[in-house]
């Protein structure tokens, strides 16, 4: 059981690295933009230039971690990357999502949108799993018992990883997730369709009582339904505080804006 254990979490997150690797070097340039969000949160916006090298640098060990996992290949020193790994991507999700400082980690690129707590639950699961890998790392036998055939492996590897992030800069990604792919149409995803769910707000007011000083915090829902608005005594104090409580329907395309020096709009002429 222990090594049928050990053999799914290895198949999981082998496969789990591999895909997050690949999604994001299938837009290295994306990446990197998301990283120089980073790069402004922790004050280090000298690096913004080389933002799309370390795109292209972590999608490769991304993808290389996960393929000689899966092999078993130099499994000591791959379950040390992974840890290391997982610990730095967790610190970087718990930062976002606490502080609210980057809306969307880019763990999954484009393709699988995840907000910072989902990044960050996400991130938990793999370092328990990837903690008991490496507690287990000894335990792993590779594949091929070959040396010299595990190196060849592992250059072909890196090479494969490497080429598909420069590949993927220099000409597009191979799958285009964003919504002004080719084929899409522009004007359909710009409109709000017909009974589309709005974004739900909850509102708070701040009350006080004329009589006695006493304050208390309600909720619309609250407000309404406690009465308290038929006392005279109770009045709203400040403005009232609101909070999305749930997303609702968001057009694909929400930026696209074509004017002329004067501001004249001619989004609908053009398309």
């Amino acid at each position: 059981m222990k090594k049928a254990l050990l053999h799914l979490l290895r198949a999981i997150v082998g496969l789990l690295f591999i895909f997050s690797g690949l999604i994001k070097a299938n837009d290295p340039l994306g990446f990197g933009y998301k990283l120089q969000e980073y790069f402004e949160v922790f004050h280090i916006a000298f690096l913004n230039d080389y933002a799309t090298v370390f795109a292209i640098l972590l999608c490769t060990i991304e993808i290389v971690l996960g393929a000689l996992l899966l092999l078993g290949i130099r499994s000591r020193n791959v379950a040390s990357g992974l840890l290391l790994t997982i610990i730095f991507f967790t610190f970087l999700t718990f930062y976002s999502a606490f502080f609210e400082v980057v809306t969307s980690c880019g763990c999954f690129g484009d393709a699988i949108p995840l907000t910072p707590w989902q990044s960050f639950s996400k991130d938990i699961v793999l370092l328990i799993m990837i903690l008991y890998i490496y507690k287990k790392r000894i335990e792993i036998i590779p594949l091929i018992s070959s040396e010299r055939v595990q190196n060849w492996i592992l250059g072909f590897v890196v090479l494969l990883s490497l080429g598909f992030g420069l590949y993927t800069y220099s000409f597009l990604p191979i799958l285009d997730f964003l919504p002004y792919k080719v084929g899409n149409n522009i004007p359909s995803l710009m409109i709000m369709p017909p009974g589309a769910p709005q974004d739900v707000y909850q509102i708070t007011y701040i009350l006080e009582n004329k009589s006695t000083g006493e304050t208390k915090s309600l909720t619309d829902k609250e407000y309404l339904s406690s009465g308290i608005w038929k006392d005279k005594n109770w009045e709203i104090t400040g403005d009232p505080e609101s909070k999305l409580i749930k997303k609702g329907f968001e057009v694909k395309i929400k930026d696209l804006k074509i004017t002329d020096s004067g501001g004249t709009d001619y989004n609908a002429e053009f398309l």
